[in-house]
């Protein structure tokens, strides 16, 4: 009777070994499952943080270029602004002495106009005979 006895407990401690191991592989099976999971998780987040990463540093690269940009620009502003006012000033100085050379020719024709009345005047005539 008790070898029965013990081989019972023999029997349950088995079937209860087995039923632990059973629920142990279960338990490594899905901790595995989970773990890849995170892995692959993990690997993408990883890439959407290189991304993000790359595409700050490629705005702060266009961020300096447009801020370069925009230094020039206003050089260049600067400049054309300088070149606009000397061409203002250039034309009202080239302006005001087109306007004495037209005077200055008007009174040219005048006098070339009275000389040429005073030559074909008769008193003229005379004193070259």
């Amino acid at each position: 009777e008790i070898t029965g006895i013990l081989k019972q407990l023999g029997d349950e401690m088995n079937k209860d070994l087995t039923d632990a191991t059973a629920e142990e592989n279960n338990a490594i099976h899905i901790y595995e499952a989970l773990m890849a999971a995170k892995k692959k998780e993990l690997a993408a987040l990883q890439a959407q943080i290189e991304k993000g990463m790359t595409q700050i540093g490629n705005l702060g690269v266009e961020i300096a270029a447009m801020n370069n940009e925009l230094e020039d620009t206003q050089t260049a502003k600067v400049d054309d602004e300088k070149l606009k006012k000397e061409l203002a000033d250039g034309c009202a100085t080239k302006t005001s002495e087109w306007e004495e050379v037209k005077k200055t020719r008007a009174e040219e024709l005048l006098a070339l106009a009275e000389t040429i009345k005073v030559l074909n005047d008769d008193d003229a005539l005379e004193l070259f005979k």
